[in-house]
């Protein structure tokens, strides 16, 4: 049997999100080229890793919400390290996935509302 030191595993555990945050980075680039150009890929990777911590501290579990979180991130960098989002999202009496679709709920809200009134 192999065995490591956990050094070792945090190294690995590590490397595995580098290359996770990388992959989804690259994922949403495809669609998004023109941040491709500017800020550039390695900004958008710290971006979502940032993000990707982020999430992590506040005890999201569920892949597509980090992912969510991730994309968010990329076109609006630390909107959750904002105090008050980070507030939100751990509040007592939801998990942090059931905060985060209540907030893609209300923003799909408004830029339907703000897509009516440009109309």
């Amino acid at each position: 049997m192999l065995k490591i030191t956990e050094e070792q595993f945090q190294k690995l555990q590590a490397r595995d999100a580098d290359n996770f945050v990388a992959a989804v980075a690259d994922e949403f680039l495809v669609d998004r080229p023109d941040l491709q150009a500017q800020p550039g890929r390695s900004e958008i990777i710290a971006r979502m890793r940032a993000a990707y911590d982020n999430g992590l501290t506040l005890s999201f579990t569920e892949t597509p919400s980090l992912i969510y979180m991730m994309y968010m991130s990329a076109d609006y960098p630390g909107i959750f390290e904002q105090p008050g989002t980070q507030q939100y999202l751990s509040k007592p009496g939801a998990t942090p996935e059931q905060r985060l679709n209540d907030m893609k709920d209300v923003l799909r809200y408004f830029a339907r509302t703000s897509q009516q009134e440009e109309e």
